[in-house]
C-alpha cells in the first residue's frame, strides 16, 4: 500500500513538470523583443463549412493571407487551413473557436523558405471581437531553417507578436 502512494506521488510530480515546462519555456522566450507580423486577408482558397443539425456551423476552410512587417512591407504569403465550430448566438454566447495550421512562403534576399505553424483563436463572429489568438511556429525550411517559437495576437494592433529563437529578419 505504501509503495502505491509513492508511485502516485511520482506520477503526479512528473505530470506537473510536464505541464509547467511549456509555460516556463514560453515565458523565457518572451524576454526577447517580438517580431511583429500583420496578416492581411488576400483570398479564399476553399470553404467547405456546413451547418450542423443543432444550428452550429462546422468551419472547414482555407484562406490566403499576406504577411507584412511593422513597416507594412510584404514579407510573403501564408496559406492557412482552419477547422472548428462556430456556435449560434443563443448557444455558448455565440463564440467561435477555430484551430488549424498554415504554411508561410517567402523569398528574402533571393533565398526561398517556408515556415510551418499552428494557429488557434476564439472570437465572437457577430462582432469579430477576438479574445484569444495564438500562433506557434513549428519549423522552417531553407532561409528559415531552425526557426521556432510561440506568438500571441496583440489586440491593440491586431498583429501577431512572435517570440523566436532565431530572427531571420535582422
Amino acid at each position: 500500500m505504501r509503495r502505491l502512494k509513492r508511485t502516485e506521488l511520482a506520477i503526479a510530480l512528473l505530470l506537473s513538470l510536464c505541464l509547467l515546462t511549456p509555460t516556463l519555456s514560453a515565458y523565457a522566450k518572451k524576454n526577447q523583443d517580438p517580431i511583429v507580423i500583420y496578416t492581411v486577408f488576400d483570398s479564399p482558397l476553399y470553404d467547405n463549412s456546413v451547418e450542423m443539425p443543432n444550428g452550429f456551423l462546422k468551419v472547414d476552410m482555407g484562406i490566403r493571407f499576406l504577411w507584412l512587417d511593422e513597416g507594412y512591407n510584404e514579407l510573403g504569403y501564408a496559406e492557412q487551413y482552419v477547422t472548428g465550430i462556430q456556435r449560434t448566438p443563443d448557444k455558448a454566447g455565440g463564440m467561435a473557436s477555430l484551430k488549424g495550421y498554415g504554411v508561410f512562403t517567402s523569398t528574402i534576399d533571393d533565398k526561398p523558405g517556408t515556415i510551418t505553424y499552428t494557429i488557434g483563436n476564439n472570437y465572437y463572429p457577430d462582432t469579430f471581437e477576438f479574445f484569444a489568438g495564438r500562433l506557434s511556429i513549428k519549423s522552417g525550411t531553407e532561409y528559415f531553417e531552425g526557426i521556432k517559437g510561440p506568438g500571441e495576437l496583440n489586440f491593440e494592433t491586431f498583429a501577431f507578436e512572435l517570440y523566436t529563437n532565431f530572427n531571420p529578419w535582422e
